[in-house]
């Protein structure tokens, strides 16, 4: 009778390491983010929610959101590398399908940011025909050209991280 009621504990005991293992990897990754804004402070990098949230908008466009989720999704990848590099867990993860979301991101976000890149020209170059050549034109047309090279080195930045990220994955998952 205790063999029928054995694998409840079990499979219960095994989400709840699963569990404790998520809240492990938040935990690590909260600590990482703690760490590099406490750095670029040190550094002399003022970082201020507001600033820093209307600077994104203002050179990422409509991708922001987009490159923002990326790379939480990236801090979060980060983080659960170190919980399980420092075997802060009893339960092990199955790295294939991060790789295979990391390598989604890493082939993405150039291309987001090249769509951005073509987005921004275009207004720019339509907000520049619409008006005068005047000061205003060409202020238009610099902010959007702004946005363009903003987008386009967001998105080969976070694709550089995924790339990086997905080649420790990968290695310590044994791939190739």
């Amino acid at each position: 009778m205790s063999e029928a009621l054995d694998p409840v504990p079990t499979a219960t005991a095994g989400r709840l390491a699963l569990g404790l293992r998520e809240v492990d990897t938040l935990v690590v990754t909260a600590m990482l983010a703690v760490g590099v804004y406490l750095a670029l402070s040190a550094l002399g990098v003022q970082i201020d929610p507001h600033t820093t949230s209307r600077k994104a908008a203002e050179f990422l466009g409509v991708t922001g959101p987009v490159f923002l989720i990326a790379g939480a999704f990236l801090a979060w990848v980060a983080g659960a590398l170190v919980v399980e590099m420092f075997s802060l867990t009893s339960a092990p993860r199955n790295w294939a399908p991060l790789a295979a979301a990391l390598f989604y991101v890493e082939n993405a976000a150039p291309f987001v940011g090249l769509l951005e890149c073509f987005i921004s020209i275009v207004s720019a170059l339509l907000a520049y025909s619409a008006a005068a050549a005047g000061p205003q034109a060409q202020s238009a047309m610099i902010a959007n050209i702004a946005v363009a090279l903003g987008a386009s080195a967001a998105g080969c930045f976070i694709a550089l991280c995924a790339h990086s990220l997905k080649t420790v994955v990968m290695y310590r998952d044994g791939g190739a």
